[in-house]
């Protein structure tokens, strides 16, 4: 398709609409164009001019190119990592060696919850009539508990998205609340904020999201602070982990609770055949993780590790080395008192058992035999309890479980053209900022040299501005539909807008791999050396920098 435009104008159509860059000759004579390969091996934004005029050739439009790639079980790399170092590998279970269905293990913690809130705690008994919404949220959000609020913020810490409850907050309302000069690195992490940083914080935001809309809707049916709903949600939710709501349905019929990967058994199996130490450390009680191992590994499960540490109370694990241990007895689950290996070998002591409740890390380095943290990789989903604590208190290597990461890169590599959209869209914007910034330079350089007539400059400049603010509307409405492919409230799991997310930085700062499953392992080998990609900082891409462009062209003005 061909669009004509009046003479002496440069301009493009994108994707059914047309963005004009002006009339100046100056400009003409030396901008820079943008142009790149899309899907269909075309170029991107194309021109072709005329002796009366511009006639501005369509872009094909790339939204519907979609890629037929999908995620193929990667392990990602974030620092360097030779397998042939490690001597013991870890596990946690939860969300690690077993992954939960969300639709039901997660409505078996918010209904007990709200069951809880409304027979014990006097809420409501409308509340009990909502039901779940597993994919209402996501991992990497902040609940603001004094407001009511919850967030999601880029790598800066700067506020993107606010829900009040169920209502997102206005642009206008979100920038006054969240200032972000106001911000500093020190925010969001007093006790008024609880990060959404595990898959099981989710009937969390959901149940306190619910309750603040039924609190602004009723004030005087619930005349208690957003604050104290918050902990009152908390308080009921653990309670369901720890008193038989959820345990006990899951005992019961594992299948309907736990999606069981056929490639796990085998994967840990090549791990403990590669002759490494092997232990299990989760939060989890014995009697739980029997009933989930049983399922996700087979009656077998004990053998596969060297070490078995249940009820390990992390973060505490990692950072408080005064905590008792236990020794694990039995079928039954009964505890006896240890103080771990203080004369002899550690082999002499597990020989009695190799079960144990509680303790610290001094415990697991004792019975493992390293002196150094750097020869433990550990493989876990809590960013704070797994990751963060062992990484930065102990040294320890780590892998991060993301189960979302599949749908996350499946939808990134199906929305291929529209990404390049984007990409053209943010190069035909820098193109137009370049126009207004060499009006304006023209304009003022006729003012001081000649002290002349700027009427001819200021027309358009005010043609130039009118089409800037068009193309950053468009853009703006493309990245946010963008964005709504991957999730319709929150977007990408790993990007906020054009920056990296807060949850993104922790994964790159505290994760040295990270995968979808820990199966994913089945496709490398054992030694395996993980090699991180370059990073890349902006000078890196000089190039592509719009700066780069705009000083070019003044270069050729001079």
């Amino acid at each position: 398709m061909n669009w004509q435009l009046r003479p002496g104008w440069i301009g493009f159509l994108f994707d059914g609409r047309v963005f004009g860059l002006g009339a100046s000759r100056r400009f003409m004579r030396t901008t820079t164009y943008c142009t790149s390969s899309g899907s269909n091996g075309t170029g991107g934004l194309q021109k072709a001019s005329t002796d009366d005029g511009v006639v501005v050739q369509n872009m094909p439009s790339l939204v519907n190119q979609s890629s037929n790639e999908r995620y193929l079980g990667q392990v990602f790399c974030n620092r360097n990592l030779n397998m042939q170092k490690i001597s013991a590998i870890g596990f946690d279970m939860d969300y690690t060696l077993s992954e939960y269905i969300p639709q039901s293990f997660e409505t078996l913690a918010y209904e007990g919850a709200v069951q809880k809130l409304v027979t014990h705690l006097g809420y409501p008994p409308e509340l009990l009539e909502i039901p779940y919404d597993h994919t209402k949220f996501v991992r990497g959000l902040v609940i603001d508990k004094p407001r009511g609020n919850i967030i999601k913020m880029d790598r800066h810490k700067y506020v993107k998205i606010a829900y009040h409850g169920s209502r997102k907050l206005t642009e206008v309302e979100r920038k006054t609340i969240y200032d972000p000069n106001n911000t500093t690195w020190d925010s969001f992490t007093g006790s008024g904020y609880a990060v959404v940083d595990t898959l099981f914080s989710l009937p969390d935001a959901f149940l306190f999201s619910t309750i603040v809309d039924f609190k602004d809707s009723n004030p005087e049916r619930l005349p208690k602070s957003y604050e104290e709903i918050f902990k009152d949600v908390r308080t009921s939710v653990d309670l369901c982990h720890r008193d038989g709501v959820i345990k006990d349905k899951v005992a019961l019929d594992p299948a309907k609770y736990i999606h069981k990967d056929e490639h796990l058994k085998g994967t840990l199996d090549m791990w403990r055949e590669s002759g490494r130490k092997m232990f299990l450390l989760t939060n989890s009680l014995y009697d739980f993780t029997k009933v989930v191992m049983n399922y996700v590994y087979g009656p077998a499960w004990q053998d596969v590790f060297d070490i078995i540490i249940v009820g390990a109370c992390k973060p505490a694990f990692l950072t408080d080395t005064n905590l008792p241990i236990y020794r694990v007895k039995g079928e039954d689950g009964s505890l006896a008192n240890t103080e771990g290996p203080m004369f002899g070998e550690a082999s002499s002591y597990l020989e009695e058992g190799k079960i144990f409740q509680g303790g610290h890390w001094k415990h697991l380095h004792n019975l493992l035999g390293v002196s150094s943290g750097s020869r433990i990789l550990y493989v876990g989903d809590h960013m704070y309890s797994d990751i963060l604590r062992s990484k930065r208190q102990l040294g320890w290597r780590t892998m991060l479980v993301i189960p979302e990461l599949e749908h996350q890169i499946n939808v990134m590599l199906q929305e291929t053209g529209h990404f390049e959209k984007l990409e053209e869209l943010r190069c035909l914007r820098d193109e137009l900022d370049g126009w207004v910034y060499t009006l304006e330079q023209a304009a003022a350089d006729i003012q001081r040299k000649q002290g002349g007539d700027t009427l001819t400059e200021e027309d358009e400049l005010e043609e130039a501005w009118a089409e800037q603010k068009r193309i950053r509307a468009t853009l703006r409405e493309e990245t946010r539909a963008y964005h709504m492919k991957f999730h319709p409230q929150w977007g990408q799991l790993f990007k906020t807008g054009y920056q990296n997310s807060r949850f993104a930085l922790q994964v790159e700062n505290y994760a040295c791999l990270y995968s979808s499953r820990v199966s994913n392992f089945r496709h490398l080998s054992v030694e395996m050396n993980f090699r991180c990609m370059s990073d890349v900082m902006p000078h890196d891409r000089i190039s592509e920098n719009p700066v780069t462009r705009f000083l070019l062209r003044r270069g050729r003005d001079k």
